[in-house]
């Protein structure tokens, strides 16, 4: 009779934590599918200019009264390099108190430099020996334009955001951002040659839960100024 009751008992307990694993586990799936679906919304802007072709490296930002300031690494320190003379990336988004360094990868010196008004600086000619010397914060948002005092054409776009919501469109002039909250958003768009007042043009836009707004837009571009590179000049020479 004990052997019995016993093996009940064990039956019982066996059951249970059966019965108890199986909550456990449709909790962890309903739980995972929750968060998919949290972070499943986003947009997708598709840029063109009035010729129809796309517009490449062209910033696009999500503005919000949540959307405050990022604790993503990845947009707080940034680099630019300088490889044949020229910067690359030649566009970079930072989040404002970000920082960037400014590596010389070339085998001359350079002289990074900036007077935008949301941030002024001015490195001394440095070569790749003393490059890990040059690191600017920038605390203030806005656009920040760079250059090399000793070659002209050098140019280059630090893209200061308010919060990390933050992309750049690519060679079909596409940009998209996922896993933002539901809500409003003012979407701001920012390109050098953007035919507008700083550059940039914003609008609303609603981000539904667990959907991607696709949104189309044509800007006009001003002239490309900037001083070209001529197309014979040496470059194992210092120019």
């Amino acid at each position: 009779m004990t052997t019995i009751l016993m093996k009940a008992i064990d039956n019982f307990f066996q059951c249970s934590l059966q019965k108890a694993a199986g909550f456990v586990f449709a909790l962890s799936v309903s739980f995972a599918l929750l968060t998919s679906f949290a972070s499943a919304q986003g947009v997708v802007l598709r840029l063109q200019d009035s010729d129809g072709e796309p517009v490449v490296e062209a910033v696009m930002e999500l503005l919000s009264d949540s959307a405050s300031s990022s604790t993503s690494t990845a947009l707080q320190e940034v680099e630019i390099d300088q490889r044949d003379k020229e910067f690359i990336p030649s566009v970079t988004t930072v989040v404002a108190g970000g920082s960037a360094s400014f590596p010389n990868s070339d085998d001359i010196l350079h002289h990074v430099y900036s007077f935008s008004p949301a941030k002024t600086f001015d490195t001394p000619l440095y070569g790749s020996d003393l490059d890990s010397q040059y690191r600017e914060v920038f605390d203030v948002p806005g656009v920040i334009e760079i250059g090399c005092n000793i070659h002209d054409w050098m140019l280059a776009y630090i893209y200061v955001g308010q919060s990390e919501l933050m992309a750049i469109s690519d060679e079909q002039g596409v940009v998209s951002l996922t896993g933002m909250a539901p809500g409003s958003y003012t979407l701001r768009v920012w390109h050098s040659r953007l035919d507008a007042p700083q550059n940039y043009m914003e609008q609303e836009v609603i981000i539904e839960a667990g959907r991607t707004a696709e949104l189309e837009m044509t800007i006009e571009l001003a002239r490309d100024r900037r001083v070209r590179r001529a197309p014979s000049a040496n470059r194992k020479r210092y120019r």
